[in-house]
């Protein structure tokens, strides 16, 4: 595998953390009128580099790091270099460095779950605030795909930190207005920003143009003076720190509305929480309690009753509570970039979500939503760290939970993988037997929570088409239905041959 370079700054202190190796990858689908790299432009050009070749010069330069350097790909694009970008990310990381992107988030987006989560910083260039302005400056109409990566970041597996950097061109964004929508657009990654920069506006790249006979589009605009672009960067802070502070509010808000519906459906009988609390004592998850500390435990957990269809918790909540089945079902999914529901788990009785949530401090990326109606036990994270978090068998429970999680999803990527229908909905059904199947005289029976929409979410089909497939079954003499709520199993060995 080869990369294409323009050129190595091997002493680097601006583009990331302490001393670095900078790459300056080729390629960038943009151009931007400030831009002081046109010879970047073109994809193909500069130098081949492979790598194995990028290790070998960081090692060279590795004793200058100290603990906070290391290596920065910057550009161009580096993203659009996707594969060399990934495999180099890779090797850097086997040996130990700390790595670097400076990125404006334009790239294949099938390569950014393999890239992110082995970047330490995120320099993202913050080109413009709104689509017009966007495409003037880029001459591109990339804002959106800008705004779905920054949006996107934590799906994609990224648990680095973010310095954010704006080029200010005078009577373009040299303005307080422009700082507050340059704040404003760092929201929804506010959690992992750490730095926000204004870089002053400079003409060191004009005659370069002037050399490869392009035309300049900022041609006569006067360099941006540092004081003013530095009172404008700090103002641009100060508005950030606000917005901090304002989410905090608005979270506790949320976090405390979210204990108030918890509350509005908690158990109101006496009895029926000290029955569900004795059933609870025998899963791993609460067994370890100490006797001592039952009533503290049974005082602070949210003993609940959800109507099917009653969300639990939703995209983005904060991991402040984990939950616990204790009877019913909920099903867990995520709504696609398209608007389709992805359903990934069935949850039950005694099954749990949310545990390694708490462990990492990590929102929740998904929805939980109940199937039937549900008795579920709210864990606050307090509660979870003072009685629970020492205990090697709740954690062992919770990696257990969370392995189990993996390989579900495993299976579940396989079967959307699969372009065959009939081996999607027999993928289906077998996963449903290993859940929730019933052996009886006359199958294999599954009394279903969901209807035929959601088992085609859960299978990555259209609800005609898992209608479809289900009725070829029953034809076929694989399954008996009975109505819309009852599968039965008549010939599981058929099954397991579409998919085994």
């Amino acid at each position: 595998m080869k990369g294409y370079i323009h050129s190595i700054e091997t002493m680097g202190l601006v583009d990331g953390p302490g001393t670095r190796t900078i790459f300056y990858l080729q390629g960038c689908p943009l151009q931007c009128a400030y831009c002081h790299n046109p010879d970047a432009i073109r994809l193909r050009g500069g130098e081949e580099i492979t790598p194995e070749r990028v290790v070998e010069i960081a090692k060279r330069y590795r004793p200058y790091y100290g603990q906070e350097g290391g290596v920065t790909f910057s550009g161009g694009e580096p993203l659009l270099q996707g594969e060399f970008l990934q495999k180099s990310l890779e090797l850097l990381k086997k040996e130990g460095y700390n790595t670097c992107i400076d990125t404006s988030g334009i790239g294949n987006p099938a390569h950014l779950p393999s890239i992110l989560p082995l970047v330490d910083t995120l320099i993202i260039d913050v080109k413009a605030f709104d689509r017009a302005s966007f495409s003037e400056l880029t001459m591109t109409d990339g804002f959106q795909g800008y705004l779905t990566f920054l949006a996107n970041l934590d799906r994609y597996g990224f648990q680095g930190q973010v310095w954010a950097r704006h080029v200010m061109v005078p009577g373009y964004t040299d303005n307080e207005q422009s700082m507050r929508d340059y704040a404003s657009i760092l929201r929804p990654i506010s959690h992992r920003v750490d730095r926000i920069e204004a870089l002053p506006y400079h003409t060191a790249g004009v005659e370069k143009y002037r050399r490869l006979g392009m035309p300049y589009r900022l041609e006569g605009v006067l360099p941006m003076d540092k004081d003013r672009a530095k009172e404008l960067e700090t103002y641009a802070n100060k508005v950030f720190a606000e917005g901090l502070q304002k989410k905090r509010r608005e979270t506790e808000l949320t976090n405390q509305e979210k204990f108030k519906i918890l509350r509005d459906h908690e158990v109101v009988s006496k009895e029926e929480q000290t029955a569900m609390f004795a059933s609870l004592r025998k899963l791993p998850l609460l067994s370890e309690v100490a006797e001592e500390d039952v009533d503290a435990v049974l005082g602070e957990i949210i003993l609940s009753n959800f109507k099917a269809g009653d969300y639990v918790f939703r995209t983005g909540d904060s991991p402040d509570l984990m939950y616990l089945i204790y009877e019913g079902q909920m099903k867990i999914f995520y709504n696609t970039i398209d608007g389709d529901e992805q359903i990934f788990y069935i949850y039950r009785d005694g099954d749990f979500v949310g545990g390694l949530n708490l462990l990492v401090q990590s929102p929740y990326r998904y929805v939980g939503q109940a199937l039937t109606d549900c008795k579920i036990v709210a864990i606050p994270k307090a509660t979870f760290d003072r009685y629970f978090y020492d205990s090697s068998v709740i954690l062992r429970s919770v990696l257990t939970k969370s392995f189990e999680r993996i390989r579900w999803t495993e299976e579940l990527i396989q079967r959307l993988a699969t372009s065959n229908a009939s081996m999607k909905t027999a993928g289906l059904l077998l996963k449903l037997v290993k859940r929730i199947g019933v052996e009886t005289d006359e199958g294999i029976r599954l009394e279903l929570s969901m209807n035929r929409e959601e088992l085609g979410n859960y299978s990555g089909l259209r609800r005609e088409t898992i209608t479809r497939k289900l009725g070829q079954f029953k034809d076929l003499g694989y399954i008996e239905l009975l109505g819309n709520k009852v599968i039965v199993i008549k010939d599981l060995d058929a099954l397991e041959a579409y998919v085994l």
